[in-house]
């Protein structure tokens, strides 16, 4: 590594899983507790591509700082940065071959970061069947309206869990049976008396809500940047962002 006032370039070898390695010759930058790393010349790597993580300057998104930050202040904290790097490009060797980013607990795009962290804390605290679904993309929303009032309906998969009226922001007919799986005596408990299950669920059909919007957005905001074409299904494509 040589270094000089706020930056570094770090020669890095990559390991892959059938014995070649890639190497990465990167560019550092220090600022306070954070560093920020890109391709030095993009060679393995798209110069940008939100679809594998690789911000419009070229700089990787590792982290989501609200959420698990990365700050590089003693040397533990170094190691366990260099170490998220090395993950990092080898994921990138794989986003490379399968043309998608092989990783389903990447963080979304954007603010959206932000609206994907409440869900899965509503998911924590709600438990039992929806906190089987978060991990495999399993929760889904969906709009409708009855009588002028917007509803939304989560499901799981093609399971319908509840619906939340919208503008009031509650959980519709809260006397059925809690949607958890937790039991009282005999019987599951009603929504209404299940801990508090009835706000986590409002909280949850909101906030995924707010993730489809927040990502609806950023997509709006990277309108006529250029795709890399490095993965099938991105939005910046020309076929697909239109």
């Amino acid at each position: 590594m040589t270094t000089s006032a706020q930056t570094a370039m770090l020669d890095l070898p990559i390991r892959l899983v059938d014995g070649r390695a890639l190497h990465y010759k990167l560019h550092l930058h220090h600022s306070g507790e954070w560093v920020k790393a890109r391709e030095h010349t993009p060679h393995h790597l798209p110069g940008f591509c939100p679809e594998r993580h690789i911000n419009s300057d070229g700089t990787f998104c590792l982290f989501y700082a609200g959420a698990n930050p990365l700050p590089v202040i003693d040397e533990p904290s170094a190691r366990a940065w260099l170490e998220t790097i090395y993950k990092y490009l080898k994921l990138q060797e794989r986003a490379r071959t399968l043309r998608r980013w092989p990783n389903r607990s990447a963080w979304a795009h954007g603010d959206a970061a932000r609206h994907q962290l409440r869900v899965q804390e509503a998911v924590r605290a709600l438990n039992g069947r929806i906190g089987n679904a978060l991990p495999v993309d399993q929760l889904a929303l969906k709009r409708r309206t009855s009588k002028g009032r917007s509803i939304l309906d989560v499901l799981s998969g093609t399971t319908p869990l509840f619906s939340v009226w919208e503008k009031p922001q509650r959980v519709i007919n809260q006397k059925r049976r809690c949607f958890c799986g937790l039991y009282g005596r005999r019987l599951p408990k009603r929504i209404r008396r299940c801990h508090d299950h009835a706000k986590q669920a409002t909280e949850l059909a909101l906030a995924l809500r707010d993730w489809e919007e927040a990502e609806r957005q950023y997509w709006d905001s990277m309108r006529g940047k250029p795709c890399c074409g490095s993965c099938d299904s991105c939005p910046l494509s020309p076929q697909i962002f239109v």
